[in-house]
């Protein structure tokens, strides 16, 4: 079988009111470009007709293929599982809810065709109300500080990505997942479009404002360990306040100033130290949550169900070889 040109990626979670005009339109637009391409949904676990739709829509056309979770893993997990899977030279990633349209791919491609492996659509005018767009200013700009990168993070996960990019990215293995970091971490030659960015289709946003702070969190303890070296900058600079103001106590006594006052102010000092002490060792916990999560082993995602004869393939474990995996 050959290869096809393109493959499109998409993660759906309870996206039933927009999966099929998502395949509608991508079909139309990809079809303008070249009749040898592909579409993979990559149902997250959804709870409502998200997957009988997607089996509808491979059940009457071999080119969209469907994938499905056996439990809800994560926005990150889904891209992943459809990259493991996409055959594409050329491999389109966009959320399902068309807030990026499908007709911003021709552009996408040509563009990555004048030599780059990775072509990112920055969105202007992003489709969020302030609070969201409020909190994402201050994550990007709270990531960059801790990671000591330029990620832009007006890009979102709509992008295009040569076969090459997509092996690579396919050989890491972190358990922590955040999609634009690991692909900003790969390197290859990128460039960057603009594009509108619209209204959802139907429904509601699957990244309420404790999902996307619990993602802050995972992206920023996975990409960075500045947190740690700040929090023992912290230390230190406390152990020299501590020493400085021993020593003006000693000074004081030696000339008969001190006066013995305030327990208050005493209590206020030990409990402000233990709440420090105890923020950092939260914090290497969180760390060390991560490397256990991480050596444990565990697939990365769990496959149920797949549409279409793709692969006969039951709880695929993420991790084996490309060779594995599409043998």
């Amino acid at each position: 079988m050959t290869r096809p040109l393109l493959s499109v990626v998409s993660p759906v979670y309870n996206e039933a009111e927009c999966v099929e005009e998502l395949c509608r339109q991508l079909k139309g637009v990809l079809g303008r470009i070249t009749s040898d391409f592909e579409i993979v949904l990559v149902d997250d676990g959804s709870r409502d007709a998200s997957w009988r739709i997607i089996r509808g829509l491979s059940d009457a056309d071999a080119r969209i293929r469907g994938l499905k979770f056996s439990r809800n893993f994560g926005h990150h997990f889904a891209i992943t599982a459809g990259l493991d899977h996409a055959e594409g030279d050329w491999v389109v990633v966009m959320d399902s809810d068309l807030q990026d349209s499908p007709q911003a791919i021709p552009e996408l491609l040509r563009k990555a065709q004048d030599g780059y492996d990775l072509v990112i659509a920055t969105r202007e005018n992003r489709q969020f109300g302030w609070v969201k767009n409020f909190s994402a200013k201050m994550f990007y700009c709270t990531f960059r500080f801790l990671t000591d990168s330029d990620y832009d993070g007006a890009g979102g996960v709509f992008r295009i990505m040569s076969r090459d990019m997509v092996l690579s990215f396919r050989r890491l293995p972190e358990v922590d997942r955040f999609f634009p970091a690991l692909i900003d971490w790969l390197g290859y030659r990128r460039a960057a479009i603009t594009v509108t960015h619209g209204e959802r289709y139907a429904g509601e946003t699957k990244y309420p404002f404790r999902k996307q702070l619990q993602l802050a969190l995972n992206a920023m303890l996975s990409f960075s360990e500045k947190p740690i070296k700040l929090a023992i900058y912290l230390g230190l600079t406390f152990a020299v306040l501590a020493i400085l103001y021993g020593i003006s106590i000693v000074i004081r006594a030696l000339l008969g100033g001190v006066v013995v006052l305030g327990y208050a102010s005493t209590v206020a000092a030990i409990v402000f130290m233990g709440g420090i002490n105890m923020t950092i060792l939260g914090m290497v916990g969180l760390y060390i949550g991560r490397i256990f999560r991480q050596v444990k082993g565990r697939p990365l995602y769990l496959i149920s169900e797949v549409s279409t004869p793709m692969q006969s393939l039951t709880n695929l474990k993420r991790g084996m070889s490309p060779e594995e995996i599409h043998s």
